[in-house]
């Protein structure tokens, strides 16, 4: 009876209040560091706790930030090998759509064996690498079928197969990185494989 409730307070604000209140949930999400002095740093730490281990710092002015995820006023990050935790507070969101959207860049790599594909919305064409490639090969992207706040699930058709993308805890098998989007590459050509890795929003 209450999610009921709750959900009819939702649709009874409107669709474009709808979509903000579905969007302030969309992770991951690209953040830029706030009300930070510019002569201190926003610590990193090991676990969602200010008594907890200090693992990495944020300057002031940083932009591109990607936050996984948050849970109870605190956001999570990857720091060099680790994933940590930055007070909510002192993040804000950057603006531009969902990543499910298919508008911002994304990379994603995975391993067994070894591979990596970055999709560059602006210019329409993805990079795809593997260990039996001599040099990267790059492609124009063809259809795209975008996800929705309801539906999350995006895809894109590629010249080699289909890249589907999914929100998932994702990890890359090697590191304690977390990452928020998982994707499953199937493949046309060769033997057909189908490859499964992770995909972060963060600026090379």
């Amino acid at each position: 009876m209450i999610r009921f409730f709750g959900l009819a307070v939702l649709l009874s604000l409107g669709p474009s209040a709808l979509r903000a209140e579905m969007a302030e949930t969309v992770y991951p999400a690209l953040h830029a560091v706030v009300d930070v002095a510019a002569d201190d740093v926003l610590n990193i730490r090991a676990a969602p706790d200010s008594l907890a281990e200090i693992i990495g710092a944020l300057v002031p002015d940083q932009t591109g930030v990607e936050v996984i995820r948050v849970n109870k006023g605190w956001a999570q990050v990857n720091t060099g090998d680790a994933t940590g935790y930055v007070s909510q507070r002192y993040l804000a969101r950057e603006g531009g759509s969902d990543w499910y959207a298919l508008t911002q860049p994304l990379s994603c790599f995975g391993t067994e064996p070894f591979w990596s594909l970055s999709l560059n919305a602006d210019t329409g064409t993805a990079l795809f690498t593997t260990p039996d490639t001599a040099k990267p090969r790059q492609d124009a992207l063809g259809q795209t079928w975008p996800g929705a706040p309801w539906a999350p699930t995006a895809a894109i058709d590629l010249p080699d197969g289909l890249a589907v993308l999914r929100p998932a805890d994702c990890s890359d098998g090697m590191s304690d990185l977390g990452y928020g989007i998982a994707i499953d590459l199937f493949l046309r050509s060769g033997d057909r494989q189908r490859l499964s890795g992770c995909c972060t929003l963060a600026p090379g």
